[in-house]
């Protein structure tokens, strides 16, 4: 049983199509996986960086509560030095 010619030429026809097809779902599916890798690139830039923020807010947080305790502990001292004070100008009048 012989194909008729019109009969081939649509067959080649539509290997034709399938083959160009293939080639731009290639295409696609390579710009995809560049892509992609683009991409987990950049996200593992972010976590990067994102771990050095936190470090940089961890130590601004320590310096901070170490101002404050420092400004309390000055404040104290204050405190301390004049009830001292107080206290030698009372030992030293007799009233």
């Amino acid at each position: 049983m012989a194909l008729n010619p019109l009969a081939w030429v649509r067959a080649v026809a539509a290997a034709e199509r399938l083959f160009r097809l293939e080639e731009k779902h290639s295409a696609l599916i390579e710009a995809q996986a560049k892509e992609i890798q683009t991409l987990k690139e950049r996200v593992a830039k972010l976590e990067a960086r994102e771990e050095v923020l936190i470090a940089e807010a961890k130590s601004a947080a320590a310096s901070a509560a170490s101002a404050v305790a420092s400004q309390h502990v000055a404040e104290l001292a204050r405190h301390v030095g004049a009830i001292d004070e107080r206290t030698r100008r009372l030992g030293m009048n007799p009233d």
